[in-house]
């Protein structure tokens, strides 16, 4: 966010954008170096004897192919490729760093390891105990990962360090970008992010059942695939929020790469087709038939100097060229989109990409959603480009995201970022209604922190008071964050906030919410039935009102807290959805009687 002397300037000057509820705007990926799917794929002269190869990569100024053998192949091209003796082994990841190449074994036998200066000659060294995936070098260390939940680094690609275990993972892919390592999961759909390559924080991709089998990093954006054979695959900027996308024919992914404007991904199909998937962004895949048995699985692929090579577990070798400019590309995403939610909108501020592609950034596209539909707003290029999205919903949840955008098209999103808009900027806490259902987790939104002279929200830890349970959060870009009561009890229940930022305390008020026991939320009631809502234990003498498709029903509470208001159903409303207003504070329980 900007400096405070210039937020009212930049409020003023922002571009406003209302668009009535229920538009659609659809929001396109152009990239400008990606050509049309990559058809043409030719099956090389393979050396002999063949292999049965599960690595490929281009590193060291070579192609190198290594595989269950004990023979590698190499190549100046991807073309001509010639044979030369190793130590026997399943090398099924290789890799390139500080002049040595490292290959770690995918058995937990001897030898677990094999180095190289020049990719022909190998020499054993001790090596660390796998079984071993996947290996990757970036930022000054070589990061292994392994079907028994391991990661090891290594400053030299020699001696490694055990830095994370947890042997009910199944490490089956690891890549580098962004400053980042990210690792995924076969088991139970995990991915890892850590910017050492040490600390990994997990986080859970949106995709439950998800087996990730090949993670790969391009143009700003992380894509893992699912290898079995779902039709899923997921995309982040940061490692920490997925998006998950959809493609077909489904099939087994078991690699990937990135290069010249375009994701390939491969693997293995158990029908009667093998393809491989191009996309210019890893968010919609485009297949191609594989260009030889299509039982064979084809297990890695990489790209350098406008050529894509893959191999397979058969023994071939296959490449596909590219004509596409490579250097007309777009943008990397921006780093963050921050902001500051108000009455029923949202106004953003954005932080430039670290890379703005083939050609300088000129402009920005900010994207709201709270999933029924979706708003856009386009941002020029000055200091802290800002948008105001207004027509939004007050308590309402939204997922903000953003791109950059260069001659060539518009980069990936960034990942989403969570906005509320609230009717004052005010600290507090409280949830979307007052009368919320017990048979589901409370969602608490905690909203209006205060943020610094610089407009920088702090990262203070946020303490939350819900009757007597404790739980805390910290801010989003926005200020916000959410909290999850689980197995909430039924009743009156108060919650209140505190937190402590750039040495000011600040305390949010009481506020008072009820959990129902009968969800009122899903009570579809037909076309002229009438039915009876009824509040207990309320406010003595308050009143409480019921809103149904658009029309307000009041109830006057007696004495002792209990009232209740008869409705009939609007004669055009079909089904509809019965929501609880205010219904009066320490309300114990609200029903809902259907007359026929």
């Amino acid at each position: 966010m900007p400096k405070n002397g210039l937020l009212f300037e930049l409020r003023r000057l922002a571009i406003s954008l209302t668009v009535a509820a229920g538009a659609l705007t659809s929001v396109s990926l152009v990239n400008a170096a990606a050509a049309a799917p990559l058809s043409s794929w030719t099956v090389d002269s393979a050396p002999s004897p063949t292999g049965s190869w599960f690595a490929v990569n281009y590193l060291g100024g070579k192609w190198i192919a290594l595989g269950h053998t004990s023979n590698v192949a190499t190549s100046p091209d991807g073309v001509t490729w010639s044979e030369h003796p190793i130590p026997a082994g399943s090398w099924q990841s290789v890799t390139y760093g500080k002049g040595r190449y490292v290959a770690l074994n995918a058995n937990d036998s001897t030898p677990h390891e094999i180095v190289s200066t020049n990719g022909v000659n190998w020499s054993v060294v001790t090596g660390p105990s796998g079984p071993w995936t996947s290996v990757v070098y970036g930022g000054g260390l070589f990061v292994g990962v392994g079907s028994l939940g391991q990661i090891y680094t290594s400053s030299d690609g020699i001696n490694w360090n055990k830095t994370f275990l947890r042997p009910h993972d199944n490490f089956r892919s690891v890549a580098y970008g962004n400053g980042r390592f990210v690792a995924v999961d076969a088991a139970h759909g995990d991915t890892a992010t850590a910017l050492d390559g040490v600390h990994w924080a997990f986080y859970l991709t949106p995709k439950v059942g998800a087996h990730w089998g090949a993670v790969t990093y391009g143009d700003g954006n992380f894509v893992a695939f699912d290898q079995s054979g779902s039709g899923f695959n997921a995309s982040t900027v940061m490692g920490f929020a997925w998006l998950v996308h959809a493609y077909s024919p489904a099939q087994e992914i078991d690699a990937a790469t990135y290069g010249c404007g375009n994701f390939v991904a491969t693997g293995q199909s158990s029908g009667s087709s093998n393809n491989f998937f191009v996309s210019p962004t890893g968010a919609t895949l485009s297949p191609s038939a594989v260009p030889s048995d299509v039982g064979s699985d084809w297990t890695s692929v990489a790209y350098a100097n406008h050529r894509y090579v893959a191999v397979d577990d058969a023994g071939n070798i296959a490449s596909a060229t590219t004509s596409a400019n490579c250097a007309a590309s777009t943008p990397m995403a921006p780093r963050d989109i921050s902001g500051f939610p108000h009455n029923n909108s949202v106004l953003t501020f954005l932080h430039p990409p670290l890379s703005a592609g083939g050609a300088p950034v000129d402009g920005y596209r900010i994207t709201i959603s709270n999933g029924a539909f979706v708003k856009t707003c386009h941002a020029p290029v000055y200091y802290e480009p800002s948008c105001n999205i207004t027509g939004l919903s007050n308590r309402t949840i939204y997922q903000v995201t953003t791109q950059s955008h260069n001659r060539f098209g518009y980069s990936v999103p960034s990942d989403p970022e969570m906005a509320i808009p609230v009717p004052s900027w005010k600290f507090n806490v409280t949830t979307a209604t007052p009368v919320v259902l017990g048979s589901v987790p409370v969602v608490l939104q905690e909203t209006g922190v205060t943020y610094n002279s610089e407009g920088i929200y702090p990262h203070s830890l946020i303490t939350v008071h819900y009757n007597a349970r404790i739980l805390t959060c910290k801010p989003n870009p926005f200020g916000e964050c959410l909290l999850t009561v689980n197995d909430p009890s039924v009743g009156p229940v108060t919650i209140s906030a505190s937190y402590t930022g750039y040495g000011v305390s600040y305390v949010s008020p009481v506020n008072h919410i009820t959990v129902a026991s009968v969800d009122l939320s899903s009570s579809n009631v037909a076309t002229g039935q009438s039915f009876t809502v009824t509040f207990h234990g309320g406010v003595a003498h308050s009143s409480a009102r019921v809103s149904v498709a658009g029309n307000v029903f009041q109830a006057q509470l007696d004495g002792s807290g209990f009232g209740s208001v008869q409705v009939t159903a609007p004669a055009n409303a079909g089904t509809f959805v019965v929501n609880v207003g205010d219904a009066g504070v320490g309300l114990e329980k609200v029903s809902l009687t259907v007359h026929n």
